[in-house]
């Protein structure tokens, strides 16, 4: 519901656009005057008395008032047409003319030299231009995105002579701009912040108040500049109106720290600083709670970073927030006593519903991450009570509990039907923690076991519960065409029907007998089930036929959109997995572990990356970009079609890299994401390194002030010591991130934390010699180099935290030259881009070295 019916609210300073009102004013007053011009001159008129007998003092009135209707009229139909065209541009608040700024800033001063207004005033522009209005997505990922905003300028106002009056001409026929903002440019209140002061015109005489922007540096100054004029015209505008992000603020003042939030989470998400883009996404939240667009990004961003528990969850509230307002939903969803809500509890939430209920579907399907994150294991042996753990011991109970809807279903392999008073204990039995988390290297074969066949049970319920949400999903879709219908183009019934395909398929790989590769035939997920095990898998076996799969998916009709040709890739690509965890083997006792070979896995790849040649086919190109981070890294489903040769190919034709597409490994992302917190840590240990240096070139400090650096140091300690053991939080390595800005501007250190790096085979060769050394293993297949790889990192990681424990207990370094070194030897020992042959263990023993004063 807008915001503009609810009481309570802060209404938009801005006043709304009258603009019909104004249109009818003009043609009124257009009409009189034409009429008074006009009608006396008509045959009828020149019938009546006063008109075949005139005297002159009639003639004189009905001349003077004939013309001074007409010139009146005239001039007021000129007047209101301004007026109409002026409120209409109001409305569709896309052009605003921006004044050179004003500079109060000292004569002579070091930043007036460097930032002039000229150059302020030019940037501030090119910011303004480049705000965006997204919509949302039912694939994780950036989402189509438009300018709303368009710099106008007075363009002929300096010309002299007939060019001024002719480009003035000109002018009347172009449409107006509504709106001007002025500024001053001025120092900020303390040393070290910059100030500007904006203020935002309603032509003709509306104003806003004025705005006071300070920051620490004039880029973020001029981006919260930017998108607070944004957060002032978006409330009056047509904007509002089609947007749904932002429909909920019709006719409200909408904050500007929540435009701004939400601005700049777009803008990391596209430089893949998805850390500091799910921090923004929950500032915005933290300022508009019930915005259920925005947690739909925050829920795709954790699903690109691997935090499939996270978005589970996430999902489950938004659907919980909007299915008030859908009684039969309410009721199963989140219980009996909220099944009686008004029906426009959930108007305008109809495409958000949809997106959470479908993601929340095939995330369940996705039940090998899932139960990687519910059921721990670990590589190398780091601290289980970090920052991640703790989440996800809080997320595990939340999700039990929310899970209890499920406990009337009978959806599991069983030859028998469970009786309704089993099925709680078999409900409890299957999420429940047991099993605590363990080093895969150091259990024993028993706890190996044991967690193997907990996490594939898990999978095969996980697996149960996608493929009823998706049918249930199917069957509520097509009874309320008419209530979904504003949202045919973000689902189609097609696109849910290649969904409920993909998720049987995913539900057969989960219920592979180990042994004998047979798959059980399951209850149905859903009465009058639409997809069958049979239809995929006619010999009940895994993998499944080639030609079994194609028809299934052809039966579904022809694709014509972007998700229906992917949802038929995603089919395709999930046969091509291997049965146990991520696509990856089972390692369940004797498990044979099938999979396509040969010409039948050509087979299936080439019918997958032709559906994917499909989709790029129909989506337009600027809208491929948005999709290739997920297409080509981070989509669990295509981990094993990316290690195809098709695949290269098909990256090759739609995207046109600079140099040749390589063959993915079915870890590359979780390569991304090691080598970014890998980078994170020597990026901190260059910047303090950098500091003790600047410190020991100056004069001797008082004790004071060397008591504060010391301080700082010893909290630059406990950010690492923090970092290495919840590798996995991005909530910690975001605080990392934080205390690393404020760091390199007390020191002027000129790096920057970049974001997520691409997966590069040359680079991934040359971190592992890096690491390994020159005793490192070369030439060997990617999957065994990332696989590596990875588990050297995070041994690493596990070594910094140890070594920083053992360096608290002992006398800390006290020379700033000693401290310099020692904080360049830790970025070294974290530099795997280095050359000099040695290895990771070479490195740090010399930090150690240095780290025994």
């Amino acid at each position: 519901m807008s915001a503009r019916r609810l009481g309570g609210f802060d209404q938009a300073e801005l006043p709304a656009a009258h603009r019909i009102r104004w249109w009818v004013a003009a043609v009124t007053a257009g009409l009189v005057a034409a009429g008074f011009a006009v009608v006396p001159y008509l045959p009828f008129f020149q019938g009546w008395t006063f008109v075949r007998d005139p005297k002159v003092a009639s003639v004189i009135t009905w001349t003077v008032l004939q013309t001074s209707v007409v010139v009146v009229g005239a001039v007021l139909t000129l007047y209101f047409i301004g007026r109409a065209r002026l409120e209409a541009a109001a409305f569709r608040a896309n052009q605003i003319d921006i004044r050179l700024f004003a500079d109060e800033r000292p004569e002579g001063s070091h930043d007036r030299e460097i930032d002039s207004a000229v150059e302020l005033t030019a940037a501030f522009k090119r910011i303004l231009n480049d705000s965006r209005l997204y919509t949302p997505t039912p694939v994780p990922g950036a989402g189509s995105s438009y300018d709303f905003i368009q710099i106008v300028e007075h363009a002929g106002d300096a010309a002299e002579g007939w060019w001024k009056a002719a480009t003035k001409l000109v002018r009347l026929a172009q449409p107006p701009a509504a709106f001007t903002v002025t500024g001053t440019v001025r120092p900020g209140n303390t040393t070290g912040r910059y100030q500007l002061i904006l203020e935002l015109v309603r032509v003709p005489r509306f104003a806003a108040s004025p705005l006071v922007i300070e920051d620490e540096n004039w880029p973020r100054v001029l981006h919260r500049a930017a998108n607070a004029v944004a957060a002032l015209v978006i409330p009056r505008s047509a904007y509002v109106r089609t947007n749904i992000h932002w429909a909920a603020w019709r006719g409200a003042k909408i904050p500007y720290e929540l435009f701004d939030a939400y601005q700049r989470a777009n803008h990391f998400i596209t430089h893949r600083r998805y850390d500091e883009a799910l921090a923004e996404y929950y500032r915005a939240v933290s300022l508009d709670p019930s915005n259920v667009y925005i947690r739909l990004e925050i829920a795709a961003l954790q699903e690109q970073l691997d935090l499939h528990l996270d978005a589970l969850a996430t999902y489950d509230d938004v659907i919980t927030v909007c299915s008030r307002g859908h009684p039969a939903l309410a009721r199963w969803w989140i219980g009996p006593d909220f099944a009686r809500q008004p029906r426009h509890a959930g108007r305008g939430r109809a495409v958000a519903l949809l997106i959470a209920r479908y993601r929340h579907a095939l995330v369940l399907g996705h039940g090998d991450s899932v139960a990687g994150s519910w059921w721990v294991r670990r590589t190398t042996a780091g601290a289980p009570g970090d920052a991640r753990a703790l989440r996800r011991t809080e997320l595990r109970t939340a999700l039990e509990l929310r899970f209890r809807r499920y406990v009337e279903l009978d959806v599991r392999v069983r030859p028998y039907a469970i009786p309704p008073e089993k099925r709680l204990e078999l409900h409890r039995r299957v999420l429940k923690a047991t099993v605590e988390e363990i080093v895969v290297h150091e259990a024993t074969p028993e706890r190996l076991a044991e967690y193997n066949q907990r996490a594939a049970e898990m999978r095969s319920y996980l697996g149960a519960l996608s493929q009823y949400e998706i049918e249930r999903l199917i069957a509520d879709y097509r009874r309320f065409g008419r209530r979904w219908r504003s949202s045919w183009h973000q689902l189609t019934n097609r696109a849910l029907d290649l969904s409920l395909v993909w998720s049987v398929v995913r539900r057969a790989m989960a219920d592979v007998e180990p042994v004998t590769g047979a798959v059980p035939v399951p209850q149905p997920a859903y009465p009058a089930s639409r997809v069958r095990l049979a239809d995929v898998c006619p010999d009940r076996r895994w993998p499944p036929d080639p030609q079994a799969l194609d028809d299934t998916v052809e039966a579904a009709g022809p694709r014509k959109s972007w998700e229906e040709c992917y949802n038929a890739a995603s089919v395709y690509a999930v046969a091509m997995l291997e049965v146990g965890p991520r696509g990856e083997r089972d390692l369940r006792d004797r498990a044979r572990n099938p999979r396509l070979v040969g010409e039948a896995r050509d087979e299936v790849a080439r019918r997958a990356v032709r559906e994917l040649y499909h989709a790029a086919t129909i989506s337009h190109s600027g809208r491929l970009p948005e999709r290739r981070s997920w297409v080509m890294g981070e989509d669990p489903d295509l981990v094993a079609l990316r290690g195809h040769e098709l695949f290269r190919v098909f990256e090759m034709v739609t995207f046109s890299p600079d140099r040749a597409a390589p063959l993915r490994p079915q870890r590359a992302h979780v390569w991304e994401q090691v080598s970014y917190v890998r980078r994170l840590v020597g990026e901190i240990a260059a910047c303090r390194a950098h500091f003790w240096r600047a410190r020991a070139a100056d004069p001797g400090p008082d004790d004071r002030t060397v008591d504060r650096w010391r301080s700082a140091d010893r909290d630059a300690w406990r950010k690492l010591a923090d970092l290495a053991t919840g590798k996995q939080d991005w909530y910690t390595r975001y605080q990392a991130i934080c205390a690393f800005r404020a760091w390199s501007a007390d020191s002027g250190y000129p790096g920057s934390i970049a974001g997520f790096p691409l997966y590069s085979e040359e680079r991934l060769h040359a971190q592992l010699r890096g690491a390994a050394g020159r005793g490192g293993k070369t030439g060997l297949d990617a999957n065994i180099v990332v696989r590596e790889y990875v588990r050297l990192c995070d041994q690493r990681l596990d070594q910094l935290a140890a070594d920083i424990a053992e360096l608290a207990e002992q006398s800390p370094v006290t020379g700033f030259a000693a401290c310099a070194d020692l904080w360049t030897a830790l970025s070294t020992w974290f530099d795997d881009d280095i050359a000099d042959g040695s290895s990771a263990a070479d490195r740090r023993e010399r930090f150690r070295k240095l780290a025994r004063p």
